[in-house]
């Protein structure tokens, strides 16, 4: 039990710094400002945010049923 709470918190936070992190790079997404490299390189964060979002989740998910 000891374990499954030590990496349900790490696993949490880290989905939750994620989702902070899309909102953040989707706002700047939006700024008329931006380039298109600079747009590029932002739509390249998401996608590769949003990847690694779900695989949080689903070992989140997987330490639930385990645990």
């Amino acid at each position: 039990m000891y374990g499954a709470i030590q990496m349900d918190a790490p696993l949490k936070i880290h989905i939750e710094f994620l989702e902070q992190r899309l909102n953040s790079l989707s706002q700047r997404l939006m700024e008329p400002d931006r380039t298109r490299a600079e747009r590029n390189k932002v739509e390249s964060e998401i996608r590769a945010a949003e990847l690694a979002l779900v695989y949080y989740k689903k070992a989140f998910e997987l330490e639930k049923q385990i645990s």
